[in-house]
Formats: structure tokens, C-alpha cells, sequence
């Protein structure tokens, strides 16, 4: 959204958007949520019952948009090889364009409460549901359902951890598309080092 919305609860998670974003979310007081949504403090506790409530539905619906764009990204490669890849490009696409966002996702609203984190970690399940759905159908039958999900929501946690370094704490532009190889070759080489579990290679 680019212009306040008419609803009240919307113009209460457009504000604190901007707030969060802006000053911070430990910073930014419900007072300042409400005057800038101009709605009144009762109005607030009408939708939530508090700062960290709120915070849980924004990042819901954030999370729930950035998840979709990665999803189209993935549907439109018809190649297996290529949906790992612009999947992961298109996570580090929205993070680049929207840093502000992805910080407060990523690293500003971590332990505020357990429903956020209950929400982050919902996220990431998803995530890593989607990057499980692309290799499921290539993996070798020798190589058990679990063992496929782990691996996934470890690479998620990988993918989070290397934006978080490179583009909030190394102070360098990022480069999404060599940044995007580099991640779709640890996490293709993670899924070929699993395969191969059982061979002589790995013995």
C-alpha cells in the first residue's frame, strides 16, 4: 500500500508499518500508531490488545505476501532446475527492494513475544514446504520424507542468516543474482550430498 487505506484496522497496520520501519518498533509507541492512523486509542484496543498483537497481524499479512511472490516465481519456471533458483532470487529481490521490511521480519521483531515468533516460524515452515514441493519428485526413494524436510528448513534458516549478514550487517550492496547462483548451488549441492548418503562417495 502507497496511500493510507479507508478501514480502521488497515490504517492502524499502515501506520505501524511505517512507524516500525522507520523509528523502530521498540520506539514507536501505540499513541503514535493511532495519531498517525488518525484513528482514536479506543479504535485500537477494538482490533488489538496490544503493540506486540498488532505486530503479529502485520507480519502475517506481510509474510503472507512475500510468500505468494516467491510461489508465482517458482510456478513460472517449468524446469525443476530453475524454480530453486528464482525462488530464492525473488526472496532476495523482495528483501533488497523492501530492506526496511525485511529487517523488521528478520531481525528487529525477533523475540519481541511468542505469537511472533509463532508466526515467524510459520513462515519459515512454508517456505520450506515450497523448496520441499520442487525437489520432492527428484529425490531418490532411498532418501525418506523427513530427511527431505530437514534439509529444507535448514536451507531456509542458511538463505535468512546470509541476507541478514549481507545486507543488513556487511554495509555493501548486495548482488542479487550472483548472491541467488551462489545460494541455488549450496542448496541443489544439499540435496545431492543427501542422495548420495548411501553410495561410496560419501564412505
Amino acid at each position: 500500500m502507497t496511500n493510507m487505506p479507508k478501514e480502521a484496522r488497515d490504517k492502524m497496520l499502515y501506520a505501524a508499518l511505517h512507524l516500525f520501519t522507520t523509528k523502530g518498533f521498540k520506539e514507536t509507541s501505540i499513541l503514535e500508531i493511532v495519531e498517525q492512523a488518525r484513528v482514536s486509542k479506543t479504535t485500537f484496543y477494538q482490533y488489538f490488545k496490544s503493540k506486540e498483537e498488532l505486530l503479529v497481524s502485520l507480519f502475517q499479512q506481510l509474510a503472507e505476501e512475500i510468500i505468494k511472490a516467491v510461489e508465482s516465481a517458482v510456478q513460472q519456471e517449468k524446469k525443476v532446475t530453475y524454480k530453486a533458483y528464482a525462488g530464492i532470487r525473488r526472496y532476495i529481490e523482495i528483501c533488497v527492494d523492501r530492506s526496511t521490511v525485511a529487517q523488521l521480519l528478520l531481525v528487529e521483531s525477533v523475540g519481541v513475544s511468542q505469537a511472533v515468533e509463532k508466526v515467524r516460524r510459520e513462515a519459515h515452515r512454508r517456505l520450506a514446504d515450497l523448496i520441499y514441493q520442487i525437489v520432492k519428485n527428484v529425490i531418490p526413494a532411498s532418501v525418506s520424507t523427513e530427511e527431505v524436510r530437514i534439509v529444507s528448513q535448514a536451507m531456509v534458516g542458511a538463505i535468512n542468516e546470509v541476507v541478514v549478514q549481507n545486507l543488513f550487517e556487511s554495509g555493501q550492496d548486495v548482488q542479487i543474482d550472483g548472491l541467488a547462483r551462489l545460494l541455488n548451488r549450496i542448496v541443489v549441492g544439499s540435496y545431492v550430498n543427501l542422495s548420495l548418503k548411501d553410495s561410496k562417495v560419501l564412505r
